[in-house]
């Protein structure tokens, strides 16, 4: 929970990549200024975020599950943050898709 003074940032896509390193620096910041709220879509992949924050995790840092393709798991992510309050919202969600536009499903650029 936000201790006064603390600013709450709520980050998407935080199981790996750049979520997670922008996670971990802000849950680490030596004058404590952020209350992280990581969010992932699976959380069973929160192992390298708990690692990567150590002694933040719990304290600076909590983990919520967000998939942002799912307006019920975004109403329910909201829910959890304490007065509904977030002052900053780092949206860093997304898969790519690789390959020659012609040989790339209709559907599938539709899911990305």
């Amino acid at each position: 929970m936000a201790n006064s003074g603390q600013r709450v940032v709520l980050i998407t896509g935080c199981s790996s990549g750049i979520g997670l390193r922008i996670a971990v620096t802000l849950a680490k910041d030596e004058k404590k200024r952020y209350h992280v709220i990581a969010t992932m879509r699976d959380l069973k992949k929160k192992d390298k975020l708990v690692e990567a924050a150590g002694d933040a995790y719990g304290k600076t840092l909590m983990l919520l599950p967000l998939d942002v393709c799912s307006d019920e798991s975004v109403k329910q992510c909201i829910n959890n943050v304490k007065d509904r309050h977030i002052d900053i919202l780092i949206n860093n969600a997304g898969v790519g898709l690789l390959g020659p536009v012609e040989s790339i499903s209709i559907d599938e650029m539709k899911r990305v």
